[in-house]
C-alpha cells in the first residue's frame, strides 16, 4: 500500500494544511479481544484527539475501515456507552496513545509513517503498542489513513454541537417533540441498578432516573460544565425526569426515553436492552446536586422535611442523641450540686 515519491511528496504538501485520521481495528481469536482506534492529527502535527476500545464481543471488530472517521468515533463511544467494552484494557490502551503523544521522537516517527502514508511502519508501531496490552503472537491488525480539510473537520464538530437535532423535513427533535426553541438535547447513558432496579418496562413518565451526560462531543461536554458534573477523575451522575417513552413494535427495536435535565436541558437514552433494571433517584442517598434541575431542589427540601416527620432533627443529631446529651448534664448538674452542699 506504499505510494509512490511523487504522490508522497503531493501528499507532504497537502498534509500540511490538512487533517490526517488513523482509523484501525484488531483482533485476537485466541484471547476473545476485540477492538478499533482512531487517531486524529491536527496542522500542528500533534494529536487533536486519540481514542480506542477493547472488547470480548466479536461486533467490535465489525465495522468497516473505509467508515468515515466521524461515524468511527460514534461507534467507539456507543460501545462505551452499551459497556461491551473491557475497562482495564481499553484504559491501558489509551494510556498507551497518552504516552506517545509527550514522547517528541516517538511522536515525530508516527506523524511520518502517517504523513507518508508508510503502512508497514505505520502498522508495525501499531502492533507494538495493542501488544504490549495483549502480549499475543497471533493478533490481527488493520489500518486506513485518511485524509480531510480542516473545513471538513470543523463542519462536522459544529454539526455536533448545535443545540437542535435535525430530522427528516427540516423540523428539529425539539420541534417534533413540542419543546422551547431554545432546547438543547444531550446523549445519556442511564445508570443500573440490577438486583433494586426498576425494570425499563416499566417506568413512568414522572419517574426520576439516574443518567450520566455521555462526554462524547463538544456540545456534551459544554453542558457537563454548565451542570457542574465534571469531576477530576471522573462524571458525577444527574437525575433525569422521565417525560416521554418511545418503546417500537418490532422484537428487536430500542427504547427510546427523552428526560428533563433542567430548563431547556433534555436528555435522549437509547437502550436496546429491554430487561435492563433502572436506577431510580433517591435524594437521601444521592442528594442535591449543585446546578441541577428545579425537581432536585425540591426533592431537597423534601427530604429535610421527610427527616422531621420521622423524628430526626436538623445538622445530624437525632432525638435519642439528644436525649442523651441531656441526661449527661442533668447527671453533671446533680453531681456539682452534691459537691456544693458537701462544703
Amino acid at each position: 500500500m506504499r505510494q509512490t515519491n511523487s504522490m508522497n511528496n503531493e501528499t507532504n504538501i497537502m498534509s500540511d494544511e490538512n487533517i490526517l485520521i488513523v482509523k484501525a481495528r484488531f483482533k485476537s481469536a485466541g484471547m476473545n479481544l476485540y477492538g478499533q482506534v482512531l487517531i486524529i492529527f491536527n496542522n500542528q502535527k500533534l494529536f487533536e484527539s486519540y481514542n480506542a476500545v477493547v472488547s470480548t464481543y466479536s461486533d467490535a471488530y465489525d465495522l468497516e475501515l473505509h467508515t468515515s472517521w466521524d461515524r468511527y468515533e460514534e461507534f467507539i463511544a456507543d460501545l462505551k456507552w452499551k459497556g461491551h467494552f473491557n475497562t482495564s484494557m481499553t484504559t491501558s490502551l489509551i494510556n498507551q496513545f497518552k504516552e506517545l503523544s509527550s514522547d517528541n521522537g516517538a511522536m515525530t516517527r508516527f506523524f511520518s509513517s502517517v504523513n507518508n502514508y508508510d503502512y508497514d511502519n505505520l502498522d508495525i508501531l501499531l502492533y507494538d503498542l495493542i501488544n504490549r496490552i495483549f502480549h499475543e503472537k497471533n493478533l490481527t491488525l488493520e489500518s486506513v489513513i485518511q485524509e480531510i480539510t480542516p473545513a471538513e473537520f470543523y463542519e462536522v464538530k459544529e454539526r455536533r454541537s448545535k443545540p437542535l437535532d435535525k430530522s427528516a423535513g427540516g423540523k428539529g427533535l425539539s420541534d417534533k417533540l413540542g419543546l422551547g426553541k431554545d432546547a438543547v438535547i444531550l446523549t445519556l447513558k442511564p445508570l443500573l441498578a440490577p438486583v433494586k432496579g426498576t425494570p425499563i418496562y416499566a417506568l413512568k413518565i414522572g419517574d426520576i432516573i439516574m443518567s450520566k451526560v455521555l462526554p462524547n462531543s463538544e456540545k456534551q461536554n459544554h453542558y457537563i460544565d454548565i451542570l457542574g458534573l465534571r469531576e477530576e477523575n471522573q462524571i458525577r451522575p444527574v437525575p433525569a425526569e422521565v417525560i416521554d417513552i418511545k418503546a417500537g413494535t418490532g422484537k428487536n427495536d430500542p427504547i427510546e426515553i427523552l428526560t428533563k435535565l433542567g430548563d431547556d436541558i433534555y436528555g435522549k437514552i437509547i437502550e436496546d436492552e429491554k430487561q435492563v433494571k433502572l436506577r431510580i433517584y433517591n435524594p437521601a442517598v444521592d442528594g442535591y446536586i449543585a446546578g441541577g434541575t428545579p425537581f432536585q431542589k425540591t426533592n431537597k427540601t423534601n427530604k429535610a422535611k421527610t427527616l422531621l416527620d420521622d423524628g430526626a432533627i436538623p445538622f445530624g443529631l437525632s432525638r435519642g442523641t439528644i436525649t442523651i446529651l441531656l441526661l449527661f448534664m442533668a447527671i453533671m448538674i446533680m453531681f456539682t450540686v452534691l459537691i456544693f452542699l458537701s462544703w
